[in-house]
C-alpha cells in the first residue's frame, strides 16, 4: 500500500498533486529559477506527506509525476521513485520538511538558485518591492548568512528561524527559499522575486530604484490574495508546459 493510500488519499488525488509539482518544477526550470541543484516541495493538505522534486542532475524542465519523492514531515523518506538515472534525493530536503513543520499554513516551498536575487544576496543588498507584482515581499526578505548546503537538522532549523513568518529568505552566496500557501501562489512569488531583483539591479546605473511609499506597500499587501493573479499566471504557464509535448 502506498503512503498516500495509508493517509486516506485516493490514487487520482495523489497523482494530481504529483503532476502539479512536476508542472511547477518545469515552469521554474524554464524561467531559469531553479538550476540543476534547486528543488521544490508540495505538502499534501490534510496529511503529513511532503512531495519533493528530484535533486542534482535531473533535468528540471522535464521532471515527470513519476519522478517525485515522498517524505514525511519528520524527514523520513517514504518513497524513492527510482527509474531514470540519475534521480537523486535532494541533499537539502531538510529545508522542506523543517519549514513545512514550522509553517503549517504553507503548502509549497521552493529552494531557488535564481541569478538576480542570488546576486543581491551576494552583495548583501535587501530585496525591496520596486514593481507592483512584488508587493507581497513588502514585509521584508531576511537573509540567512550562510552559503553552505543545508545538510543537517540544526542548519535547517536555523534557516527556518531566519525566514520566520516571511514569504522568502535569501541564502547569501547560495540562493533563496520562496514560499506560497498554494503551488499557484508559490509560482507567482518565485517569478516575482526574481523579476524584482532584476529590476533592482538594472536600476543601479540610474541611481537605484525609487522605493514606494510605505502606505502604498501596506495597502497592496492587504489586498494580497483578493486578486486572482496567481491563478492567471499558473494557467498561462501550465498551458505552455502541457503543449511542450513532454509527457508528465
Amino acid at each position: 500500500m502506498s503512503e498516500a493510500a495509508k493517509s486516506g488519499l485516493a490514487r487520482d488525488e495523489d497523482w494530481a498533486h504529483r503532476r502539479k509539482l512536476a508542472i511547477l518544477c518545469r515552469i521554474a526550470g524554464q524561467h531559469g529559477l531553479i538550476g540543476i541543484f534547486g528543488h521544490i516541495s508540495l505538502r499534501i493538505p490534510g496529511t503529513d506527506l511532503v512531495l519533493v522534486t528530484p535533486g542534482a542532475g535531473a533535468e528540471k524542465t522535464a521532471v515527470r509525476a513519476d519522478q517525485i519523492f515522498v517524505f514525511a514531515l519528520d524527514g523520513t523518506i517514504l518513497h524513492h521513485p527510482g527509474g531514470d538515472f540519475p534521480i537523486t534525493i535532494p541533499a537539502e530536503y531538510r529545508i522542506h520538511t523543517q519549514i513545512h513543520r514550522d509553517r503549517p499554513e504553507i503548502m509549497c516551498i521552493a529552494h531557488l538558485h535564481s541569478p538576480h536575487s542570488t546576486l543581491l544576496g551576494v552583495v548583501n543588498r535587501p530585496i525591496v518591492p520596486v514593481f507592483n507584482q512584488a508587493f507581497m515581499f513588502g514585509a521584508g526578505v531576511p537573509t540567512w548568512d550562510d552559503p553552505r548546503l543545508v545538510l543537517n537538522d540544526a542548519m535547517a532549523a536555523d534557516l527556518s528561524k531566519a525566514l520566520g513568518d516571511k514569504l522568502a529568505c535569501q541564502m547569501r552566496g547560495h540562493g533563496s527559499v520562496v514560499l506560497g500557501e498554494t503551488a499557484e501562489i508559490a509560482l507567482m512569488n518565485c517569478i516575482s522575486i526574481e523579476e524584482n531583483a532584476r529590476l533592482q539591479i538594472a536600476a543601479e546605473p540610474f541611481g537605484g530604484a525609487v522605493p514606494f511609499p510605505r502606505a502604498v506597500i501596506e495597502d497592496a499587501m492587504r489586498l494580497r490574495g483578493q486578486v486572482q493573479v496567481a491563478k492567471v499566471i499558473w494557467e498561462y504557464h501550465e498551458r505552455k508546459v502541457v503543449t511542450d509535448g513532454v509527457p508528465l
